[in-house]
């Protein structure tokens, strides 16, 4: 599996994504990135997205990942409040 970027976050924290193409695009905590890793059942923030910049935030600290399914390659960037 790809390396997949994650961030720590104190409380809130929002991702700005740009995509190429449409894509599934999801913040996972920690817990649900495991249970995304062994395909079982996962809640997430955020969808199925066709048009870009992608914003997605989440309160709650802890390490958050980033998963991008589909479409291509994609930019992104971690925006702590």
């Amino acid at each position: 599996m790809a390396q997949i970027p994650y961030a720590e976050s104190n409380g809130f924290l929002s991702v700005e994504v740009q995509l190429k193409y449409a894509a599934d695009v999801f913040l996972v905590d920690r817990i649900n990135y495991q249970r995304y890793c062994s395909g079982q059942k996962f809640n997430y923030f955020g969808g199925h997205f066709t048009k870009t910049p992608v914003r997605i935030s989440v309160e709650g600290a802890g390490r958050w990942y980033l998963i991008v399914r589909g479409g291509g390659q994609y930019r992104y960037r971690w925006i702590h409040r």
